[in-house]
């Protein structure tokens, strides 16, 4: 086994060393003991990087107990007395360890040992004391052993290692080969003499010949630090591994002469490591990375040459204390380093330790959760890094066995704490076909690039022994990933790689054509009460947004307000003036809209102070109220897709008198396609409120409300009125957990009514303004939903917030050409000279109406002019008309005063008679006579009856 020279070795242990006399969450005190011969001596290094790193050589294995040695710190220090000394002698000293020269530690100090043997006459058990510690309980001591030895197998020479103080415990440790294997003891507490003891004895297991085993210690690392903070051990895990640390320079295993550096340890789920590894395999000089300053010379005018060519950070890193405190300290300048053409790979982390990697620019982000997946989908299979890998399913999928582990729940996860929010991003393998789910992503900034890895492939060593544990498929994996992220390495490095596409977040493709949507927005309660811009920027983004999403209906499912605040109602009021005019509405009150405080304990409500009939009641999709003046129950009529619909938004805790209102209305509708809207309806286990249903929840059923009325829940209005009726769809909000639930049931006639609940109350700021955009497709059946935050600018991409569902809604194709008829260029069916794609898709009108907006201009007429034809302008008109001297404007029947009105020319005795009168005016709307009446009297012939009157050229 060879890993990375001992320099490089030592350069990350000095490192953590000099950190921590700085720091208290690093170790106060460090001290490296040489225990061997004194034929092969560890001096202090002299020259960079580890110069004046200070070694004690203890070379005395049988000395008495009394021998005592003052020991030196990495500094060179003894000033805190701390001492050393053999308590039961070693059997002998050897400089047998393993020759290599890439140990965990220097050659001079790893291939010599003391070793107890286990054969008669023999010191079977060796003891070491280390005396002068600390007795005032505020320090612990973390040790760190290691032993090697170039005996061959079958041949084992494990030690038991027991390190004890006032508190004891045993780890055992392979010699035999053995180059980067340590075992590590922490929060050791000295015993009340202030001593720690260290006994090697030789494990049952060990075997050299019949008559003799053996067990060896070579070094002793061990470091003080307050038992407050958490312990920091040598990283030696990117050295762990076989294959030998190719050079820097270019050479026959490194033909591009690539460095990277590496930061990786030991996890919590895993147990492994093996990043070097892997990449001292695919060609590259591997080093640790430095924890103690930044990856590249920060001075003004550096030399990008002269960095590294790669940073790999391994699988889980996030846990270690390392990592977290570099980050903290230098997150913030790998994207320079990336910008710098630099390239930077993360693999897989967890969500719990780190939701989003910390160091991406602005133009980046990414966020993880919970979800694996046991294949990853190629969605950019002319990708470099995916040039040669063994696939599945055609050449479509990847498909990992991490390790042969039965029962491990982890084995199969090919991807592992997938992302599933991203911006900027070119998502090159995900859990599904559509990118919501993403797995491996490269990212371009500067003249760099990032990949950021839902994958841990990277866990390929027994973190502890150094085993090797993947599996032969993983092996075949890691051969062609690890050459190709060699290969793309040195493309960054020389600044050639292929352009990215970046991916859009699913759900901010454009709308395809003949598509149509619906957005819901959900409870705003804490919108209305605390963060009323979050509720503005909802409305305000569907009014940008309706052309681009065609959208033809806005539903809000109810608890406008929290409280029933005349306020709150204000804000309320304010928010959804911004589609007055321009998209049509409906709303439904929630129970938070009722009562003192929004208790729901009464009927009274501000919202028909705020919202009121008068101002809906000439909007073309109005249909009307229950009660007078009272929009608590509304109907409206649009139509959209070729198909007419007709909401009905039902009260909070719809009462049976409702329902018998809703079904009249219903009745005087049979054509029309149902759409329910009312605030309880579903819970969030995808199940109708039932209050005679005791198996399941039924938390913030209306039943449970003193709401006045004979109240129906979700099931009762799915048996009195839904199911009876030509419903497609049923909305609501109310719930909290998730806020979500979906199910398709067949009414009673056999057609299938999509029910859903949405609510985002329970997240961030009450809701981080989320709302819910239904795009339904041009088949005429398949409805996409989406879940988008105007304010963040994001998609939520879980199974239950990105997903779509078939409901047939019956448009119509009558020449059979494939294109439905409502956006089809063949049909004008208001014959206003606009086809209905035209309508449809060009200009968003209704194909079903000359006047969409009713405003008594014609489509055609405000298309010609300019003007909005899907807004009703009528208003506006009118203020001008009524107003059109203060405006200096003036009607045709205005102007019609200025010329000659109809005269009567009578001819009598072969004369014509004309009578003038010349009028003047200042303002085109009051006349008055100017000079005196004029009377002509001209001959004409006899039998002439036709004249005309005209102005005399000039002379």
């Amino acid at each position: 086994m060879h890993p990375i020279p001992t320099k490089h070795r030592l350069t990350l242990l000095v490192v953590a060393a000099a950190a921590g006399l700085s720091s208290p969450a690093r170790a106060q005190e460090r001290f490296l003991l040489d225990i061997g011969s004194s034929g092969r001596l560890t001096t202090t290094p002299t020259t960079a990087p580890v110069a004046g790193v200070h070694w004690n050589n203890l070379t005395q294995p049988t000395a008495a107990a009394s021998t005592v040695t003052t020991l030196v710190n990495t500094a060179g220090a003894s000033t805190s007395g701390t001492t050393f000394a053999v308590t039961d002698a070693f059997a002998f000293s050897s400089t047998n360890g393993h020759a290599s020269t890439s140990a965990a530690y220097l050659h001079s100090a790893s291939s010599d040992f003391w070793a107890v043997q286990n054969n008669p006459g023999k010191d079977a058990r060796g003891v070491i004391r280390i005396g002068g510690l600390d007795t005032t309980g505020t320090k612990v001591y973390d040790f760190t052993l290691f032993g090697s030895s170039n005996r061959a197998l079958t041949q084992k020479l494990i030690a038991d290692y027991t390190v004890r103080g006032s508190t004891s415990e045993t780890k055992s440790l392979e010699a035999v080969g053995n180059i980067t294997n340590t075992v590590t003891f922490t929060g050791i507490q000295p015993d009340w003499r202030g001593n720690i003891h260290i006994t090697t004895d030789v494990n049952p297991a060990s075997y050299s010949s019949a008559s003799e085993s053996y067990a060896v210690l070579g070094v002793v690392d061990f470091q003080s630090r307050l038992e407050s903070r958490p312990p920091v051990l040598p990283p030696v895990y990117s050295a762990m591994g076989n294959t030998p640390n190719p050079a820097a320079e270019a050479n026959p295993a490194n033909p591009k002469g690539l460095t990277a550096y590496v930061l990786e340890s030991k996890d919590s789920y895993t147990g492994r490591v093996g990043l070097g590894e892997l990449l001292r395999r695919a060609g590259f000089n591997v080093k640790p990375l430095p924890l103690d300053a930044p990856p590249f010379n920060t001075a003004p005018g550096s030399d990008f040459s002269e960095d590294v060519d790669l940073i790999a950070i391994g699988s889980f890193s996030s846990e270690d204390p390392d990592y977290q405190a570099y980050m903290t300290q230098y997150g913030d300048v790998l994207d320079d380093y990336v910008d710098r053409a630099g390239l930077l790979i993360q693999f897989t982390q967890a969500d719990q330790t780190e939701d989003e990697p910390p160091f991406l620019p602005d133009t980046q982000n990414a966020s993880r959760n919970d979800t694996d997946f046991s294949k990853a989908l190629i969605l950019e299979k002319q990708h470099l890094m995916m040039q040669g890998l063994p696939t599945v399913d055609g050449g479509n999928a990847i498909e990992l066995t991490l390790w042969n582990e039965p029962g491990n729940t982890y084995t199969d996860n090919t991807l592992w704490e997938s992302y599933f929010q991203f911006f900027g991003f070119n998502v090159i393998l995900s859990g599904d076909n559509r990118a919501r789910t993403p797995g491996f992503m490269e990212g371009a900034y500067g003249q760099g690039r990032f990949f950021l890895s839902a994958m841990a492939n990277d866990k390929i060593l027994n973190a502890d022994t150094g085993e090797p544990t993947e599996t032969p498929s993983l092996r075949a994996f890691n051969d062609v990933f690890f050459a190709n992220l060699y290969n793309y390495a040195g493309l960054v490095r020389d600044i050639a790689t292929p352009p990215i596409t970046i991916t859009p977040q699913p759900g901010s493709s454009t709308i395809p054509e003949g598509a149509w949507s619906i957005v819901l927005l959900p409870d705003t309660q804490i919108y209305s009460q605390n963060y009323p811009g979050l509720f503005e920027a909802q409305t305000a983004w569907i009014a940008d947004n309706i052309k681009d999403r065609n959208i033809k209906f806005v539903l809000h499912l109810g608890d406008i307000t929290n409280v029933n605040s005349v306020p709150e109602w204000k804000f309320a009021r304010k928010a959804m003036a911004n589609l007055d005019g321009i998209m049509p509405y409906a709303f439904v009150t929630g129970n938070h809209d009722y009562g003192p405080g929004g208790n729901a304990a009464t009927r009274d409500t501000y919202l028909n102070d705020h919202f009121k009939v008068s101002q809906y009641q000439d909007w073309p999709t109005f249909g009307g109220v229950k009660d007078a003046g009272k929009m608590d129950n509304s109907y409206h009529l649009f139509s959209a897709g070729g198909v007419d619909f007709i909401v009905l938004a039902l009260e909070w805790a719809v009462q049976d008198a409702t329902v018998v209102w809703a079904q009249s209305i219903l009745d005087q509708y049979p054509n029309r396609t149902a759409i329910l809207l009312t605030h309880a309806y579903m819970n969030n286990n995808d199940f109708r409120y039932d209050h005679l249903d005791t198996s399941r929840p039924q938390t913030y059923n209306p039943h449970d409300y003193s709401t006045p009325g004979l109240k129906n829940d979700g099931q009762q209005l799915w048996d009195k009125l839904v199911k009876k009726n030509n419903f497609a769809f049923t909305f609501n909000g109310h719930v909290l957990g998730d806020g979500t639930g979906f199910r398709i049931d067949n009414n009673e006639a056999g057609k299938p009514v999509a029910q859903m609940l949405a609510n985002y109350q329970m997240r961030n700021l009450g809701g981080e303004s989320y709302l819910r955009v239904l795009e339904f497709q041009p088949d005429g059946k398949t409805v996409k939903v989406t879940t988008h935050s105007p304010v963040y600018n994001n998609y939520l991409t879980a199974a239950d917030q990105d997903f779509q569902f078939e409901v047939p809604l019956g448009a119509a194709d009558s020449d059979n050409d494939g294109i439905l008829d409502y956006y089809d260029d063949d049909f004008d069916d208001d014959n206003d000279g606009l086809n209905n794609y035209q309508e449809h898709s060009v200009y968003g009108t209704s194909s079903k109406s000359a006047d969409t907006d009713r405003d008594g201009i014609s489509d055609a007429k405000e298309i010609a002019a300019g003007t909005n034809p899907s807004r009703n302008d009528k208003t506006e008109f009118d203020a001008v008309k009524n107003n059109r001297a203060d405006l200096d404007l003036f009607t045709r029947g205005d102007l019609m005063d200025v010329r000659p009105s109809p005269m009567l020319i009578e001819v009598t005795e072969g004369e014509a008679k004309l009578d003038f009168q010349l009028e003047q005016s200042s303002d085109l709307l009051e006349w008055n006579p100017a000079g005196e009446k004029l009377e002509w009297n001209l001959p004409v012939e006899e039998g002439t009856r036709l004249f005309r009157l005209q102005m005399a050229p000039t002379e």
